[in-house]
């Protein structure tokens, strides 16, 4: 057999290979033909749609128009029920996400479920839930410090100065 059907030459592909000039530029030629080809059966589907869209009449496009609007709102509806239930039950903005159902009390009860998964006790009103919260104090001070003497702390500090 041949080895010069089987090799690669400089500046050819695998599928010009053993095709004369004349053959590669038939080719050529037939790839852009159906390059073309495909632009215009794209421009003409664009045109039936076009056209298509033409014969609807108004209240067609109307009624799909509010089809589109009603399921956003009710996508946006959803969402905030999912934040609000979370924040009634004291879930963070992350546990909102993961809460499923498509009613408030389907989301209620999956936010219950939720609170004794992560043991999130019930605790008294008013005060915030989940995380718990340091007693953190100013300085070195102490609760059971009284107020200083305004006198007394001049006197020492000009008593020093001195």
């Amino acid at each position: 057999m041949d080895d010069e059907n089987n090799t690669e030459t400089e500046g050819t592909t695998p599928d010009t290979q053993g095709l004369g000039d004349a053959g590669k530029r038939a080719l050529e030629a037939e790839r852009k033909a159906r390059a073309a080809a495909e632009k215009r059966a794209r421009e003409a589907e664009a045109k039936v749609k076009e056209a298509e869209d033409a014969d609807k009449s108004e209240v067609e496009r109307l009624q799909s128009q509010v089809a589109e609007l009603t399921k956003t709102a009710e996508a946006a509806t959803a969402r905030a029920d999912r934040f609000e239930v979370a924040a009634a039950k004291g879930l963070s903005l992350a546990h909102a996400r993961r809460l499923v159902g498509s009613t408030k009390e389907e989301l209620e009860a999956d936010a219950d479920a939720m609170r004794s998964e992560l043991g999130i006790g019930d605790e008294p009103k008013g005060k915030p839930t989940g995380r718990p919260q340091e007693d953190l104090k100013a300085g070195a001070s102490n609760k059971d410090d009284g107020e200083p003497d305004p006198k007394a702390l001049a006197d020492s500090i000009l008593s020093k100065a001195w």
